[in-house]
């Protein structure tokens, strides 16, 4: 997994977070469900990652990890490390890592709702997190509160407002200039747009991309969607079961996914330019988290399947500068090129 850092990374500069090796595990009286399993990734500065795949695949218990908001018990960090500029997360006290959260690290919630408090108005909910990251007086902090909330588009006029008067995506807002108050260096969108109608999504992810390029802030953005992807990200990673099956940029992974599952994704998509009459969506679903197979987990969907990849689990290759697949097929270092459908 080191060398998958070094490579995603580059010689350029350091990365601003880096996730090395995580496991986490949930331990239920069901029993034990291995939601992420083994995970690696580096985000540099200014740079916007997408997470995606199907509900389940572990992309919102990796979040949960670098804010270290995981709900223990049940969750448990079996192994691995998160790093914020080099320092390590997981050594800091819990009063440390609030400094943390907030500051240099903001979450946007996937609904806008839970994420705000309904008895406290919009403004003071905005000017609290400026209070206890920047030290400031309630007035001063309140009057960075109504030009955070300008800065998203709502006006200062309706700062003495309460959630419940605003709509879905005028409630997202809030939870943006909220997470971008302190002006964080990373900022985790889990499924930011998922509540809101198609036209509010793109005003919102409109509005998340000029931000984030006037602000230079990093990007974690989790989500289902490969238009997002394309149109937010500069790379990809493809989650499955839990495990990154590809890694790369945004042009490796759409021109030439190597995965089978990242390519049946693509093939489940509507092509404008096709004349098609039904979609192909991948069969089956994804395994049972409680009992993961000892071999490749994405085995049983896949149409390409081997004797060979029913024996062992494999292993996260380099194909190309960057680009990084989880498939024994490309064990021998066999590089195939894979046709949209």
């Amino acid at each position: 997994m080191n060398e998958q850092n070094r490579t995603s990374v580059g010689t350029e500069e350091p990365p601003i977070i880096e996730v090395r090796d995580l496991v986490v595990h949930y331990e239920t009286d069901a029993g034990i469900v291995e939601a992420v399993n083994d995970v690696s990734f580096s985000i540099r500065r200014g740079e916007t990652l997408g997470l995606i795949g199907e509900t389940g695949a572990g992309k919102t218990s990796i979040a949960l990890s670098i804010m270290r908001l995981l709900p223990t018990p049940p969750a448990h960090v079996i192994q691995g490390e998160v790093f914020l500029n080099g320092e390590s997360l997981s050594e800091l006290t819990p009063a440390q890592m609030r400094k943390v959260r907030g500051k240099k690290i903001s979450m946007i919630f996937q609904d806008p709702m839970s994420a705000l408090n309904p008895v406290h108005k919009i403004g003071n909910q905005v000017a609290e997190v400026i209070r206890l990251h920047q030290h400031l007086g309630q007035t001063e902090a309140y009057a960075k509160a109504l030009e955070m909330l300008q800065l998203v588009g709502i006006p200062a006029s309706r700062a003495g407002e309460y959630p419940h008067e605003f709509s879905g995506g005028m409630k997202q807002r809030v939870v943006i200039a909220i997470a971008l108050a302190c002006e964080p260096e990373l900022i985790i969108a889990d499924e930011p747009t998922t509540a809101l109608d198609v036209t509010i999504q793109a005003q919102i992810l409109d509005l998340m991309r000029e931000l984030r390029q006037r602000l230079n802030t990093s990007m974690l953005l989790i989500t289902h969607d490969f238009g997002v992807v394309a149109e937010m990200c500069e790379r990809c990673a493809v989650m499955y079961a839990g495990e990154i099956v590809e890694l790369g940029t945004v042009e490796q992974i759409f021109e030439n996914p190597l995965h089978p599952y990242t390519v049946g994704l693509f093939e489940s998509l509507p092509d404008l330019e096709r004349d098609t009459e039904r979609l192909k969506p991948i069969k089956g679903l994804m395994p049972n988290p409680m009992d993961l197979p000892a071999w490749c987990s994405f085995a049983d969907r896949c149409g390409q399947c081997g004797n060979q990849c029913m024996e062992k689990d494999p292993a996260l290759r380099e194909m190309e500068p960057g680009h990084f697949v989880r498939c024994l097929r490309y064990e021998e270092g066999k590089e195939c090129r894979h046709e949209k459908a």
